[in-house]
């Protein structure tokens, strides 16, 4: 074999349930495993700690949430269900009609429907029955996805709490999964999109053989770690062109064979992912932030190709198209100044290399789309990079937090000469066109030390406004 794969010996396998995708797995959903020492609340609060104010209380995903404008009794179903979360998991979700699905197992299978206004379904509804306010499943559930969906929120306010369950901030649920796009949620809550033709409460989805790929770039993630290697650079031969086998053990090749274990078993993915260490790819917040925006430059590409093409649930869902690839990267980066600036202790010397990488290659990645993606009334509805870059609007994409992280960003210094000479090309924004210039000669000087990034907020950087109006060809 091409890497070494002498610490396999370490795992163990004795708890794990011998469950496969060929029967009726269970996916564990444990959004905390993808959290390393970068998220802003810190490993050490306990999920159901709370505020000062007792009116306050702390979710398994360390969102707060104000629960005063509640009844007594839904006041002590969100405690109860924060303070004691229940074991679920997510088997898989879909989009039938106009409600979405999230198939649900604890010792008895839940189901939970999230529909639109006009479905049969316009408040969250749970399987279990309750009445009288949320379950505790529903209020599991609407955490974690208001955990992956809102992007603006300050992780020092507390969100607000509606009698139905979920963050008044979200607005809709449905309408915030539509906006998000279920298949963009799913990669970040590990949870299997299925067909509506596949049956509503019992799905094998064996003849689908595609290829996750969000799973296989885990399982890539999870073994490089293992064998100390680059995920980039381990097994090519593996994962240039991954195939699942019609045969899970592969004679002669350990390596090859726990992938296939890691994509055809869910219970195995999870306890591997539960041993990785929080220094590794799969644990890191940056590098799963910037596979957040791979995965939407993908769908964007793919509609640019086929604009008028409408495949059932992306037209239910609405266009993968300049405007929705443009919320989620700025989304995106929004999540990463939080992630650096909103916290209790700097960064580390990794995780601030690993935050400048993530904006280095989105920042490029941007750059590099400006044309037109699909037919628009105006510019920015058509072109990536104008609407990001291009606009006077926007003078600080990136560039000012690459500014407060010198030290992390000089590594890529070759790469930010690169996107620079494009964007002379392109043309930008004279405020843009500065910044930049300021952060290669920045760069170029002697390292300094990066302690600092603690409370240099750059949101409050917006540079001067009236010189965005001119270009800088």
């Amino acid at each position: 074999m091409s890497a070494p794969v002498s610490r396999f010996s370490k795992l163990s396998l004795e708890d794990m349930a011998s469950t496969s995708k060929s029967q009726t797995h269970r996916l564990p959903l444990d959004i905390s495993e993808t959290e390393s020492s970068s998220d802003p609340e810190g490993d050490s609060e306990d999920s159901s700690a709370e505020d000062e104010t007792p009116a306050i209380v702390r979710s398994p995903t360390k969102l707060t949430y104000k629960i005063d404008r509640l009844s007594d009794e839904t006041r002590s179903t969100v405690r109860e269900a924060f303070k004691d979360p229940p074991r679920l998991s997510l088997q898989y979700c879909r989009l039938q009609d106009d409600t979405y699905a999230f198939q649900m197992t604890e010792m008895v299978p839940r189901s939970i429907r999230i529909g639109s206004s006009e479905s049969k379904f316009p408040t969250p509804r749970c399987s279990c029955g309750k009445q009288n306010g949320p379950c505790k499943h529903l209020l599991w559930l609407l955490d974690q996805l208001v955990k992956q969906t809102l992007y603006d929120q300050d992780p020092t306010s507390p969100l607000t709490m509606t009698s139905k369950g979920f963050a008044e901030e979200v607005g809709d649920p449905f309408s915030s999964i539509s906006d998000f796009h279920l298949d963009v949620l799913a990669d970040s809550l590990r949870c299997r999109v299925v067909h509506p033709d596949s049956g509503d409460d019992d799905d094998d989805d064996d003849d689908d053989e595609d290829l996750d790929p969000s799973r296989v770039q885990e399982a890539r993630e999870l073994l490089a770690s293992v064998a100390a290697v680059d995920p980039e650079e381990y097994r090519e031969d593996i994962f240039t062109d991954p195939t699942p086998g019609t045969n899970i053990i592969k004679r002669r090749d350990l390596e090859c064979t726990i992938f296939r274990m890691l994509l055809d078993n869910n219970d195995f993915f999870h306890y591997f992912l539960s041993r990785a260490r929080s220094s590794d790819p799969i644990k890191d917040p940056f590098n799963k932030f910037e596979q957040r925006v791979r995965r939407v430059l993908r769908d964007l590409d793919a509609y640019s190709a086929r604009p008028n093409t409408s495949s059932s649930s992306a037209s239910r869902e609405g266009p993968r198209n300049v405007a929705w690839a443009a919320h989620h990267i700025v989304g995106v980066t929004t999540l990463i100044n939080t992630t650096i600036f909103k916290r209790d202790a700097p960064l580390t010397s990794r995780e601030r290399t690993s935050a400048a990488r993530a904006l280095v290659r989105i920042l490029a990645a941007v750059t590099a789309r400006n044309r037109d993606a699909h037919p628009g009334p105006t510019l920015l509805d058509r072109n990536l990079y104008a609407r990001l870059i291009g606009d006077a609007a926007r003078p600080n994409f990136i560039i000012d937090t690459l500014l407060l992280l010198p030290d992390a960003a000089a590594p890529f210094l070759s790469d930010l000469e690169t996107v620079a000479e494009a964007i002379g090309v392109h043309g930008a924004p004279a405020a843009y066109a500065e910044k930049l210039s300021r952060l290669l000669a920045s760069l170029k000087k002697p390292a300094r030390s990066g302690s600092g990034s603690k409370r240099q907020d750059p949101s409050g950087g917006q540079g001067p406004q009236g010189r965005g109006s001119k270009r800088v060809k």
